[in-house]
C-alpha cells in the first residue's frame, strides 16, 4: 500500500470538511477535481441529486451562509486498501440562523484521481434532514 499517497489523500479528504468548518468555500476548488461530483442518493425531492463540477459544488456550499451559521463535522476517516479511496463517518453540527441546530449523522465515500475527489457519496439520515427543514416525505 502506498502510504505516503494514503496520508496526502487523506489530508485532501480533510481539508472538504476544514472548508466548512472554518467557511473557507474556496478551498473546496482544490479539493475537487474539475469534473468532480457529489451525488447524493438519498435526496428528498426538490433537492438535487448531485453537484457537478468543482465549481457547482463550490456554489452549492458557498450558498449555505445565508441559512447556516457555525457548522461542525466531528469525523473519523477511515482509509482503505486503495489508497485512492476513503470512508468518512461523520456527524453535521449546524446552527440555523434562524433558530435552532441541524445535527445528522453521515457516511461519506471520497474517490480520488492525482490527488484530487471525483467523487463524492454523501449517506445521510433522511428523517433528521425531514425533521430540521419542514420536509414532508412521501
Amino acid at each position: 500500500m502506498n502510504q505516503s499517497l494514503t496520508e496526502s489523500n487523506r489530508k485532501v479528504v480533510d481539508n472538504f470538511f476544514v472548508a466548512l468548518e472554518t467557511q473557507k468555500f474556496e478551498m473546496l476548488r482544490e479539493v475537487f477535481a474539475q469534473n468532480g461530483r457529489q451525488l447524493n442518493p438519498y435526496s428528498p425531492a426538490g433537492f438535487p441529486e448531485s453537484f457537478d463540477g468543482a465549481e457547482g459544488i463550490y456554489r452549492q456550499y458557498s450558498g449555505l451562509t445565508a441559512s447556516f451559521g457555525q457548522m461542525k463535522f466531528p469525523r473519523q476517516i477511515y482509509a482503505t486498501e486503495d489508497p485512492n479511496f476513503f470512508f468518512v463517518k461523520f456527524k453535521g453540527e449546524i446552527e440555523i440562523k434562524a433558530g435552532g441546530k441541524y445535527e445528522n449523522d453521515y457516511l461519506g465515500t471520497f474517490r480520488l484521481e492525482n490527488g484530487k475527489v471525483v467523487e463524492y457519496t454523501e449517506y445521510f439520515n433522511q428523517i433528521e434532514m425531514a425533521k430540521a427543514f419542514g420536509i414532508d416525505l412521501k
